[in-house]
Parts: structure tokens; sequence; C-alpha cells
């Protein structure tokens, strides 16, 4: 009697948690939907997700292969916990979806909860934003080349046009003129340099090779960079440390990730010229499935204005940067599906963290 009222309870506290869980889905805001592992029969699917799908109904995940064989493919393969991006297209409607996975237990049986969200709407916005960013870093290279070209064009034109527009004859400048107009071509020619060098940067960030993904040793990989930057490392006084899990391993582009390493250490460097005891910390660390390598440095940090723009391409605080490498480096790390982002304080310095 006692073992029946027992299995009863449990019974019934196990549909008690089933119909909570429907209740919870139910009204989620959040697209979302439940389906077995096994025969991919779809046990759970909220007003949101039929929303989303514009089906008032879906038995069995095999339906989203009909109108998104790519999207079917990618909710298969998503391990509990991972998080993925794709496009599709549901009833000529463009879609930008974040796909999300977590592995449930119903009734002793492995489950998958999906969860979807369509973030087109911020995507738009911060491409509208990056576009304004870009375009005011454009605005301000090219008007620092072309002011004084114009400017010192038109000088010259003085120098050896008269007032018919003949030229003149230069053979009766006095010397402090053929001075002055030697040092005008010669700036104009060099501002020319630089604007011509300034767009063959911008073709490098429209050229992103298509990565060569192998089996990479972290620890490999840090000992390569530690051994190509260190010596200059040295020169400069700046300590460098590491904290790297010897088994730990990646699928990356090696020579994408290595030229990354290179940049942040490099740049971590140029931060560090005025700090007491420099010291560069190079760490790993695994989140949410994903591989994470960190650069940190104790230097002065980043101030707050130059956070949003550092991975805006040609924005950079030094006189002698390009303002490309941080752009660049956050490209080669999204080819890989991967990420670049940074936190920084003026107490606790700056710290770069490569997602893979």
């Amino acid at each position: 009697m006692l073992i029946t009222q027992e299995f009863q309870q449990l019974r019934k506290e196990k549909e008690s948690n089933y119909h909570f869980l429907q209740t919870v889905v139910e009204h989620s805001g959040v697209p979302l939907m439940v389906y077995d592992e096994e025969t991919l029969k779809i046990t759970l699917m909220n007003k949101a997700a039929k929303e989303l799908f514009k089906r008032p109904h879906l038995t069995n995940l095999k339906s989203i292969e009909q109108l998104d064989k790519h999207l079917f493919q990618l909710i298969l393969k998503l391990q509990s916990g991972q998080k993925e991006l794709i496009k599709t297209v549901i009833e000529n409607e463009l879609l930008h979806l974040s796909v999300l996975a977590r592995e449930i237990k119903l009734d002793d049986r492995l489950h998958k909860l999906i969860s979807f969200q369509n973030i087109k709407a911020e995507l738009d916005e911060q491409e509208i934003q990056s576009w304004q960013k870009l375009i005011r870093v454009l605005t301000h290279e090219i008007k620092n080349s072309a002011i004084p070209i114009s400017t010192l064009t038109e000088v010259i034109n003085q120098m050896i046009v008269d007032e018919r527009g003949e030229l003149k004859d230069l053979s009766q400048l006095q010397q402090e003129d053929l001075d002055d107009l030697k040092i005008g071509i010669r700036t104009v020619q060099k501002r020319s340099a630089g604007l011509v060098n300034f767009v063959n940067a911008y073709g490098e960030l429209a050229k992103i090779p298509q990565p060569k993904f192998q089996r990479v040793h972290v620890l490999e990989l840090v000992e390569r960079t530690e051994a190509l930057l260190g010596p200059d490392l040295k020169r400069a006084g700046v300590k460098l440390t590491k904290a790297v899990d010897p088994a730990l391993q990646i699928e990356a582009d090696m020579d994408m990730v290595e030229q990354i390493l290179i940049n942040l250490i490099k740049n971590a460097k140029e931060a560090l010229v005025n700090t007491e005891q420099p010291c560069i910390e190079l760490t790993t660390f695994i989140k949410n499935h994903r591989t994470v390598i960190v650069v940190k440095d104790n230097g002065p940090g980043i101030e707050a204005e130059a956070m949003d723009q550092i991975f805006v391409p040609f924005y950079t605080t030094k006189k002698q940067g390009s303002g490309i490498g941080l752009s660049l480096s956050r490209q080669y790390m999204r080819a890989q599906k991967g990420n670049l982002t940074v936190t920084s304080s003026p107490e606790a310095g700056t710290s770069f963290f490569m997602i893979f």
C-alpha cells in the first residue's frame, strides 16, 4: 500500500513538473521548442515559436527541414549549452536567429530544449552604428591628407604661375622660394603616398582569407609567440607570464590565431610604456564549452570614450598606428566562428579575450 502511494505521489510530482514546464514554456516571449532526441518528436512548442515559424503546429523536427534544411541540421548538431547564429528565410522574411540548445530529461528520455531569438533588428542597428563610426573615421583620415594637399598645391600654383595663368620663368625665382617649392612638392608626394597606403589598408580589411582549420595546441602557440616577441619585450622591460593548460587544444587557423596574439601582445607592450613594473599575462580558461585565451596588461587602461571605438577600422590613439590591427584581429576571430572582446579599467589594466 505504501509503495503504491509512493509511486502515485512520484507520478503526480512528474505530472506537476511537466505541467509547470509547459506553462513556463508557453508564457515565455522567447520562441521555445522541446523535442525527443531519439524520435525527433516535438513534445513542446510555445506560441512565440509558432509565430516565428508561421505554423500553428509542428509535430516532428523534420518539419523544420522543409522550412530550412540548414536550420534543421544546425539544431541537430547543437550540443547542450552551445549557441549558433544562422540566417534563414521563412515565408519571404529574412531572419537572423540566435539558436541555443539545452539538454533536459523528461520521463527518463533525453530531450533538447531549443530557443530561437531573432536578432535582425539589433544587428541592423549595430550595422548602422558601425557604418556611422566608419564614415566618421574615414572622413577624418581623408581630410587629414586631402586638405594639406589642396592647400599646398594652391601655394605651389601661385609660385609657378603668373596672373595670366602662364608658367613663370623658374630660373628667376630666389633660392628661398625654390627651397619652399621643393619642400611643398615633397610634402604633397608624402601625403599622397600616405593616402594611397590608407586606401590599401582599407582593401586588406575586405580580403579576409578563409581559415584553414587544424588542431592547435594552445601552449605551443603561446610558446611560439613568446619566442618571437620575447627579446623585444625584454628590451622594453616588460615581464611576460603565462598560465596555460598544456593539454588544451582548439580547432583554428594557426596563422590567423598567431597573428592575433602577436597584435594583442604588441598593443599591450605599447600601452605599458609609462607603467611601473610592466607585465603581460597570458592565461586560458573554458566557459560554456568555449576556449578563451586572455591577454592582460597592468597598464593605465583604455579611456571610456575609446572603448566603443577600438574595433572600428582606422581608429587609433597611437601616433604611428594604422588603426586596422584590432579590427583585423576581430575579423580573423569571427572568420573562425569566434570573437574578440575587451574589458578595461584604470585600476585593473586591459584584458583582451580570444573566444573560440
